[in-house]
């Protein structure tokens, strides 16, 4: 019997975010244990603390693969796998180049997806609230995104958080002070747009006829939000399914890569997205509108 290893981001635990790897953990185990295999999962503080628990398992044989996420430009973390000659399994994006077996989500094709689905509902003044920039998922996100809005001669209306709570109330309240106002936002994750959508209550705007919110993952506080959140049907839970699967097949047959990519999720359009108002489209402003 194997064991999977994950080093988890110490936020999990926190108000900071929605959970979302305790659902992919959850999926994971279900996948995994009922076979007989196990999870061993560690909070990390950062990159640097999840490269010395990855020497530590090596060193202890504690782990058969290891599962590693949000990887970054520079990321020193694959380099330690191949050098400590341990199997992985990475959740990553269809542009990464290969490092091993790979679960995958095409970051740009959902983020030109969903815009095309909101310029059908009649947005123009689209924001997007990433997260960090040194995260390559959050870098291909606001590529896409900067590139469809000026396709379309729309403006580029951006601001970063860090998934937390907090960053997603102060991205939302300089969007609403920026010259162009947006009509919906985008928000990289579901604390972020919980938070964006309460900042926007607390400046008075009639919600979601002044502006719409969109989160990038459900979660279960997005489903019991007043209204639900319109959400990227992005479901961790089945994430950690898919690596579970994965991971099943790399045990039952060592040195072979498995690389799964996810369909592109739907757009679910609930409470908190509606077709802005006749007088806010083809209004586009200026071609570049930055939030800093």
């Amino acid at each position: 019997m194997g064991t999977i290893g994950v080093a988890i981001p110490e936020s999990v635990w926190s108000a900071r975010s929605e959970q979302f790897y305790t659902q992919v953990l959850h999926g994971l185990e279900d996948t995994v244990v009922p076979r007989g295999h196990g999870v061993l999962s560690h909070v990390a503080r950062g990159v640097q603390e999840e490269v010395e628990v990855l020497h530590r398992w090596a060193e202890r044989g504690a782990a058969d693969i290891v599962i590693l996420k949000d990887l970054r430009e520079g990321d020193p973390r694959p380099l330690a796998v191949r050098e400590l000659g341990l199997s992985c399994l990475v959740i990553g994006d269809v542009r990464q180049p290969r490092i091993g077996s790979s679960v995958s989500i095409d970051n740009a094709g959902t983020m030109r997806s969903v815009l095309e689905d909101l310029h059908r509902r009649g947005h123009e003044r689209i924001a997007h609230v990433g997260g960090p920039v040194e995260l390559l998922h959050s870098t291909w996100r606001r590529r896409a995104y900067e590139e469809f809005q000026r396709e379309h001669g729309f403006p580029v209306l951006v601001a970063e958080g860090d998934y937390g709570a907090p960053s997603g109330a102060e991205a939302t309240r300089r969007l609403l002070a920026a010259p162009v106002r947006p009509t919906v936002a985008v928000y990289d994750n579901d604390a972020m747009a919980i938070a964006g959508y309460g900042a926007a209550v607390e400046a008075g705007l009639d919600m979601p006829a002044e502006l719409s919110i969109l989160a990038w993952d459900d979660s279960p506080a997005c489903q019991m939000h007043a209204p639900p959140l319109a959400v990227i049907d992005r479901q961790p839970h089945q994430l950690g399914v898919d690596l579970g699967r994965a991971a099943l097949t790399m045990l039952a047959d060592a040195g072979c890569e498995v690389s799964v990519a996810q369909a592109l999720p739907r757009l679910l359009p609930r409470g908190t997205l509606i077709s802005p108002p006749t007088g806010a489209r083809g209004t586009a402003g200026p071609a570049s509108v930055p939030i800093r």
